[in-house]
């Protein structure tokens, strides 16, 4: 999938989430997760519109969940330039056992809640 660039200020720090991850294992069954991406710009991002479609584009594939973070890494990576990305995938609990996966640079994540205003 490609995404369209959308300049932005060098070293911005940037940092996305989203609650709505969610594609198969191999055995079929769906694993559901919240992703967090943490890049510092080179002078350019993506179109978040963009991003939400390759989001939802995973509920179409079939992973192993120890792959998610590396999948995703590499789709942005070769789509924008961008230093220090790092993807962390915290998986809903299958079977008791919580997973988070991560992939790339390491990074606090910061969890704000989703509201909206009037």
């Amino acid at each position: 999938m490609k995404f369209t660039k959308v300049a932005v200020k060098e070293d911005t720090k940037i940092q996305y989430m989203s609650p709505e991850l969610l594609f198969l294992a191999p055995s079929g069954q769906p694993y559901r997760g919240t992703l967090y991406v943490n890049f510092t710009s080179k002078g350019e991002s993506f179109d978040l519109i963009d991003f939400k479609r390759y989001i939802t584009s995973l509920r179409a594939v079939t992973l192993n969940a120890e792959n998610i973070a590396y999948e995703i890494f590499e789709t942005i990576q070769s789509n924008v330039d961008v230093a220090s990305l790092g993807i962390i995938v915290d998986l809903t609990a299958r079977g008791g056992i919580q997973q988070r996966i991560q992939f790339g640079t390491n990074f606090e994540v910061v969890q704000k809640q989703m509201m909206f205003q009037i």
